[in-house]
């Protein structure tokens, strides 16, 4: 066997180990994309010297897509999974719900009144767990 013979295979070995990086290195920047990211958010609301009730909390991202949904019946921390495939910078929660005076429980027919707030917090793109804290008003 020559060595000319086996100098001609290496030329088409190396066009094809090249044409399989360049193509690597064209998909593989795409092939990120669509990845979904994952986000704790633990949801709680102060609204000073009333009870809460029914409160309905809604997660949007920063283009205003809803993200995620959550509800309390009596105003305690709720935990909310979202999960989301575009880059996300914001969360906003936004709540409604009702709230009654602080001696509710010793009147013969209780005031409701609704309630609702709005807390936007930044978060990391790799996601996380976050902590959030609604005004209510």
């Amino acid at each position: 066997m020559s060595l000319q013979g086996d100098v001609s295979l290496l030329k088409p070995i190396a066009f094809v180990l090249l044409c399989f990086t360049v193509i690597g290195i064209c998909v593989a920047p795409t092939m990120g994309q669509g990845v979904t990211t994952g986000y704790t958010l633990y949801v709680s609301f102060f609204y000073p010297l009333h009870f809460l009730y029914n409160l309905q909390v809604t997660i949007y991202a920063q283009s205003g897509t809803v993200v995620g949904h959550g509800f309390s019946a009596d105003g305690s921390l709720i935990v909310i999974p979202v999960r989301t495939e575009a880059v996300t910078i914001s969360l906003t929660a936004i709540a409604s719900g009702y709230a009654s005076g602080p001696l509710a429980n010793y009147l013969p027919t209780p005031g409701f009144s609704a309630v609702a707030g709005k807390s936007t917090i930044p978060v990391e793109e790799i996601g996380g767990d976050y902590w959030i804290t609604v005004v209510l008003t």
